[in-house]
């Protein structure tokens, strides 16, 4: 995903530290900041400093990266999550037929 907004940014540190079960006063503790700074960011109503986002994304154990835009397709198939196999049918079951099946022994019909 390519991070044009704040709100984008807050989105991710929002999700991630929820991933985390960490509260907004854990990561705030851990940043050395207010718990309030910690909610605006995570609803975009600041704007971060690079320094910020470098800090928070440690603590969450993120790496914000910058990626050259024609690689960006392929960063995305790499880190997206796989899906599980598909599982082919090899054999097919046998079609049963009416009357073709064998008579019961015990049956004295």
């Amino acid at each position: 995903m390519t991070l044009d907004t704040g709100s984008e940014w807050a989105s991710i540190i929002r999700e991630q530290r929820k991933n985390r079960n960490m509260s907004q006063a854990e990561l705030g503790r851990r940043a050395g900041m207010p718990q309030s700074q910690i909610a605006r960011i995570e609803h975009g109503a600041t704007d971060l400093r690079l320094s910020t986002v470098m800090e928070l994304a440690r603590i969450l154990d993120l790496e914000p990266m910058l990626i050259p835009k024609h690689l960006i397709p392929a960063v995305r198939y790499m880190i997206a999550p796989k899906q599980a196999p598909v599982k082919v049918i090899t054999e097919l079951a046998t079609p049963r037929l009416a009357g073709n099946e064998p008579e019961d022994a015990n049956d004295e019909g």
